[in-house]
């Protein structure tokens, strides 16, 4: 049976409801409840648009149908026609989220010389790109990143095509960019075979000699490169191992390096700071591990998010602590007061930040990455509820480092007369923990920043890999090692147990000895004794 035009536009006008905005969530539940042998619904539901589009015969020479989700033009085109061409430019489309988003069809009439009379019809649909998944023929991770359009032509030998994208995300990098159409054979995935892309100023072109959906893809990972994944997988895994011998080291001398109240609560910043990088790291093995459209991997991000956050306000207490014990000699609050003030620092304002980040953006489905378990950057940017706060330490801790250093340096006349060695010894000690780990953890997220702009070096990436894979690994060194007393203590341990093992070897060798030897060393002490007495 071949539609006419009204039962095409009724059809044309159920798709459009089918695929609308509140209609995504559900599209996403049914892709990922699926079995993995059966086709993709959304993948099923495009071709049988297509299939459609094929059996329509035009009453009229041309059909226009503008749908809120989505935009249809087709022409009829005739043999004696030479100067028949297709440029079809779909913009301004009127749900907001898609406002800015604009694709152009351009089929010049070469292509045509040696076609019979058909049908060309260009459909551009918003809604696909939050619908379709992001699955591809070939490796790395995408996410569709322009308007996907459809173009449907009965003709035999391939068609040259060009398509021009403008990118729905601007802030990534458009050299990741990737022009693909959609491969329904199996279950349906993008494939970039036979499309060559092209940059021109902020969109992208795309050359294919295909007729299928097409649409532009591209990288959130502003660099692909495999030695960036090496890196990583290598510097998370000493990191963990350093972080693990940090806090054995700090469990071994704790007694002996905690004996003022500021250095017992400089060591538990110090711990503090690599259990939650610890657990941070461990999270993020998880995260690589899990599925990106599973609730576990929002489970991860949450904790990532958490954890992160309280490393930086552990180093928060830190500064605040140096403040604190420097303009305020006189007062002298209780360890329990202060233990209770670090940790509502340290654990309860990211917790605040984090419950009101995921709590804000869940449910408008922009928490995560849609192809990574991390604080989404597309929409809304949740992300930045970490990178501020961190960010806002590190600045707020490299002003106390500042003002702290001034005051040791140029102590005053009262403060020399209430100073007190072990007291400014770790005062010191706190200076140049801070001094190294503030650059130190707040390098890793200032070299990300330039990541996220176009074309940024490369060497912008290896610097931020490499300072926040082996984060744990300065710490170790950095903050334990050098450590004065931190050594002084260990030394201390080991020449005590290495006494010990030598005092018990001696005392085993001399119960071995016959009595004899026993009897002697008596009989010589005493007459030691004795002539001692004659003198």
């Amino acid at each position: 049976m071949v539609p006419s035009e009204n039962s095409f536009e009724n059809f044309v006008e159920t798709v459009s409801a089918v695929i609308s905005l509140a209609s995504i969530d559900t599209w996403k539940v049914l892709t990922n409840t699926q079995n993995e042998n059966d086709p993709n619904p959304s993948s099923q539901l495009l071709l049988s648009v297509e299939n459609f589009n094929t059996r329509l015969i035009l009453q009229n020479d041309t059909l226009n149908i503008k749908e809120e989700n989505l935009e249809l033009r087709a022409a009829r085109m005739f043999h004696k026609n030479n100067n028949f061409s297709v440029n079809e430019t779909f913009a301004n489309f009127a749900i907001a989220e898609y406002a800015n988003l604009s694709a152009n069809i351009l089929i010049s009439s070469e292509e045509f010389e040696d076609t019979p009379d058909a049908t060309v019809i260009t459909i551009a649909y918003p809604t696909w790109i939050d619908i379709l998944p992001n699955t591809t023929t070939f490796s790395g991770n995408f996410l569709i990143n322009g308007l996907v359009a459809t173009i449907t032509l009965n003709v035999k030998n391939p068609v040259n095509i060009n398509l021009t994208f403008s990118p729905r995300n601007r802030t990534l990098d458009l050299n990741t960019a990737m022009c693909a159409f959609w491969d329904f054979s199996g279950n349906g995935a993008w494939n970039n075979t036979g499309c060559k892309r092209e940059i021109i100023g902020e969109n992208i072109k795309c050359n294919c000699e295909h007729l299928t959906s097409f649409s532009m893809l591209m990288s959130p990972d502003l660099i692909d490169d495999p030695a960036l994944g090496y890196i990583t997988i290598i510097g998370v895994a000493i990191s963990i191992g350093c972080l693990l011998i940090t806090i054995i080291i700090e469990g071994r001398v704790w007694k002996h390096v905690t004996k003022t109240k500021t250095s017992y609560m400089r060591h538990i910043g110090i711990l503090n700071i690599a259990v939650n990088l610890l657990v941070a790291d461990i999270w993020f093995i998880v995260a690589s591990a899990v599925d990106p459209a599973t609730k576990a991997c929002t489970a991860a991000t949450f904790f990532i998010h958490f954890f992160y956050l309280a490393l930086f306000f552990w180093m928060l207490t830190l500064g605040l602590l140096l403040v604190y014990r420097l303009n305020f000699p006189f007062h002298d609050l209780r360890k329990s007061v202060m233990m209770g003030i670090s940790f509502s620092i340290g654990y309860l304002c990211p917790l605040i930040i984090s419950v009101i980040t995921i709590g804000v953006t869940y449910p408008r489905k922009s928490y995560t990455r849609e192809d990574a378990c991390w604080l989404g950057w597309e929409k809304e940017y949740p992300l930045l509820a970490f990178v501020i706060p961190a960010l806002a330490i590190i600045a707020i801790n490299l002003i106390v480092l500042i003002v702290v250093i001034f005051k040791l340096l140029r102590p005053t006349i009262g403060d020399r007369s209430r100073s007190n060695n072990q007291e400014r010894e770790t005062f010191k000690q706190v200076v140049r923990s801070i001094a190294v780990l503030t650059p130190i953890l707040g390098l890793t997220w200032a070299f990300g920043i330039p990541t996220f702009q176009k074309g940024s070096p490369k060497a912008f990436h290896y610097i931020f890999t490499i300072l926040n894979a082996f984060q744990g690994f300065f710490i170790l060194v950095f903050g334990t090692f050098m450590d004065k007393k931190i050594r002084e203590a260990l030394m201390m341990k080991f020449s005590l147990s290495g006494f010990s093992s030598r005092t018990k070897t001696v005392e085993n060798t001399s119960t071995t000895k016959p009595s004899s030897n026993f009897n002697l060393r008596l009989h010589s002490r005493k007459r030691k004794y004795k002539l001692g007495a004659e003198q």
